[in-house]
C-alpha cells in the first residue's frame, strides 16, 4: 500500500486499511496503522478511539454488507425469507476465518465485541433484521406476534447463543438446533410467549 500524506489521509483510509488487516488475519493496532497511513498516533486514536471500538466498527460492515448480499440473494418471502436470510448469514459468520481466528485468539474481548448492547455489531445485526422485518409485515408477506425490534433482538440473541456457544460456554457451536430454534421463532402461527420468553 502507498502511504498517505497525512493532510490527505482522511478516517475512512484508517477503517478500509483496518479492514483490510482484519481480513488478512493481522493485528490491528493504531499506531502501526498510524504508521502505514503516515499519520501520527494522536490522529489514529482520535479517529478510531480504540482498537477496540475499530475492530467493532470493522465488522459491523462487515455485517452490513454480508447481510445486503444475502438479502439479494434471497427469492422468498415471509418468514421463509428472515429464516433463509439468518440461516446464510448464520453459516457464513461461522466458516468465515478470519472472524474465528480472531475470536480464537481474543475470546473475552471478542465476544464483547460481537455480542453485547454495547458493541456496533449486534446493534447493526439488529437493526438490520427490524428493517427486513418491517419491509415483509408491510408487504403483507408475514404477520408478527411482537414489535419487529422485539423480534430482531430476539431472533439476534438467539444466533449469538449458538454461534459463539464456545466462548460462552465452552460448547460447540450447533447451528443446526440453532435453525430449529429459529424456525420456530418465525412460524406465522406462533405464539407471543414463544418469542417474549426469548428475550432476557
Amino acid at each position: 500500500m502507498t502511504r498517505r500524506r497525512w493532510h490527505t489521509c482522511q478516517p475512512i483510509d484508517l477503517h478500509s486499511l483496518a479492514r483490510q488487516w482484519f481480513i488478512d488475519a493481522k493485528r490491528i493496532e493504531l499506531q502501526k496503522l498510524a504508521v502505514e497511513l503516515g499519520i501520527s498516533r494522536a490522529t489514529a486514536y482520535r479517529w478510531a478511539g480504540s482498537a477496540e471500538q475499530l475492530v467493532g466498527e470493522v465488522l459491523a460492515s462487515l455485517v452490513d454488507e454480508t447481510f445486503r448480499q444475502v438479502v439479494q440473494r434471497t427469492t422468498s418471502t415471509g418468514s421463509d425469507r428472515v429464516f433463509e436470510v439468518l440461516e446464510r448469514g448464520m453459516q457464513y459468520a461461522h466458516r468465515f476465518r478470519p472472524l474465528r481466528q480472531f475470536l480464537a485468539n481474543n475470546a473475552q474481548l471478542g465476544l464483547k465485541i460481537v455480542a453485547s448492547r454495547h458493541s456496533p455489531v449486534q446493534e447493526r445485526t439488529i437493526a438490520n433484521l427490524k428493517q427486513l422485518l418491517e419491509q415483509e409485515v408491510r408487504g403483507g408477506y408475514m404477520t408478527l406476534p411482537v414489535e419487529p425490534a422485539v423480534m430482531a433482538y430476539a431472533l439476534t440473541r438467539i444466533v449469538e447463543s449458538f454461534l459463539y456457544a464456545d466462548l460462552i460456554i465452552g460448547a460447540t457451536p450447533d447451528l443446526a438446533n440453532a435453525s430449529k430454534i429459529l424456525k420456530l421463532m418465525l412460524r406465522q402461527d406462533a405464539p407471543a410467549s414463544v418469542v417474549a420468553h426469548s428475550t432476557p
